[in-house]
């Protein structure tokens, strides 16, 4: 199972996913519209239009990364996606004042601290509060250097410190506001109760018990017992056929005990090495969530379950037949809950059936 981070995104993954890439989406559409607006408001300003074209490019690869890494598909948006942002931010940043060096009138105008802020925002949902901080410091020393470095080629004098504290201002208030932002939901996240899990056996299992146990007696246990006292006594024959009902009551009341929680969801299961039961209640809850959200075909039986155990771990493949083939808008927000909670997730769909790889480990 994947490390969970103390991010949105993985501490509440059916919610966030939804909306997560949407964010992502409109961050970097937002961006490229503003340095767009920005750059044709002020043509007489470019030296370069090479390294303002580099600029461009550069604000186009962090969004595509931000939003191909924010797919619900692709969760949980991980370290590598994050630092590569905040690289091409700095990076589209930097090509940008270089673009404007010697005509330049202002540094703080111009469209990079405005969408280097923006994609820091974007990145809220994503990543832990703590990383959130750091890479927004990091971005700001970055914002920084650059400032002060091109500070004797902007036409309004201003001291290097002086620029470069103006240019860091308007990057550390965004990168702090997305940590405090993540930090304050993820709290009140955790301050919600969670309700604990009852304990023994589920209500459904203790009833199916009881019901088999009723049966048996009656159509076996209770004409017995009859026979012996309209006789008057045990013969040889009726407590060999005692011992018999005893040990064969046994075996299924057992065996009734023994069944797993797929089984009881309909579930027609083959699982020769118990592996099902070894799934968290995290992974349970995740799998029945992505099933009640499908389109099944018969909801008392929801398909098959396959399980196999390897050394280390168990692979689990559900088949779930389906009414119609559901859309990638309905996977969309169980993907991150599931490739969260499981080690791998994968899905496949067609007009018949969903079927779902998912691996979990196996505790030693």
């Amino acid at each position: 199972m994947i490390a969970r981070e103390a991010s949105l995104q993985q501490q509440d993954p059916l919610e966030v996913g939804g909306w997560a890439r949407l964010f992502a989406v409109g961050g970097t559409v937002l961006a490229l519209l503003v340095a767009a607006v920005t750059t044709l408001a002020r043509p007489d300003e470019i030296t370069d239009w090479g390294l303002e074209a580099a600029a461009f490019v550069a604000l186009v690869l962090a969004g595509v990364v931000v939003i191909l890494a924010a797919s619900p598909f692709r969760a949980p948006f991980g370290r590598v996606p994050h630092v590569l942002v905040l690289v091409l931010g700095v990076s589209a940043f930097t090509l940008d004042e270089m673009a404007q060096l010697g005509t330049n009138a202002l540094v703080h105008d111009d469209w990079g601290l405005t969408a280097l802020p923006v994609l820091l925002l974007v990145l809220a949902p994503l990543r832990p509060p703590r990383e959130l901080l750091v890479g927004g410091v990091a971005a700001t020393l970055a914002v920084g250097w650059v400032a002060a470095s091109i500070s004797p080629f902007v036409a309004v004098p201003m001291s290097p410190v002086a620029r470069a504290i103006v240019a860091m201002t308007s990057v550390l208030a965004p990168g702090c506001a997305a940590a405090v932002f993540a930090a304050v939901v993820l709290r009140r996240r955790r301050a919600v109760p969670v309700p604990e899990a009852p304990a023994g056996l589920p209500d459904e299992v203790r009833l199916s018990v009881q019901q088999e146990t009723i049966a048996r007696l009656e159509a076996d246990v209770v004409p017995l017992l009859r026979e012996i006292v309209a006789e008057g006594a045990l013969t040889t024959a009726q407590g060999q056929r005692a011992r018999a009902l005893a040990t064969g009551l046994r075996s299924a009341l057992v065996a009734e005990l023994q069944r797993d929680w797929m089984r009881e969801a309909g579930f027609a299961v083959t699982d020769p090495q118990g592996s099902a039961e070894r799934m968290t209640a995290e992974q349970r809850a995740a799998l029945r969530s992505t099933l009640a959200a499908l389109p099944l075909l018969d909801p008392e039986h929801p398909g098959t379950a396959r399980l196999s155990a390897r050394e280390r771990s168990a692979l689990a493949e559900v088949a779930v037949p389906v009414q119609r083939r559901p859309s990638r808008g309905d996977l969309a927000p169980m993907m991150p809950m599931l490739r969260t909670v499981f080690t791998r997730a994968e899905v496949r769909a067609d007009e018949h059936a969903v079927v779902l790889l998912l691996e979990f480990p196996i505790p030693h």
